[in-house]
């Protein structure tokens, strides 16, 4: 494996997860941007570490993920109430 998968690329974090932070807020889907953004961090940041290079698809991919967990969390508090 070359060294360019052992580093992942300075600014692809912070590329990745602004790209999904921007989307979800103009698609008014950020109710707490402190929790949205330590979800998406958490979850690109995983990907990273699998190898993805992709910014557009480790945004895409996080945006995903958080569309489910926000649906899955909205069913929750929907079932406790």
């Amino acid at each position: 494996m070359s060294a360019w998968f052992n580093n992942a690329p300075p600014l692809l974090l912070e590329e990745s997860v602004k790209i999904a932070v921007d989307f979800l807020e103009r698609t008014g889907e950020v109710d707490d941007i402190g929790e949205t953004c330590q979800f998406l961090v958490d979850k690109v940041g995983f990907m990273i570490e699998q190898g993805q290079r992709n910014r557009l698809l480790l945004a895409n991919r996080a945006i995903a993920a958080y569309q489910r967990y926000r649906k899955a969390r909205t069913l929750e508090l929907s079932l406790v109430s």
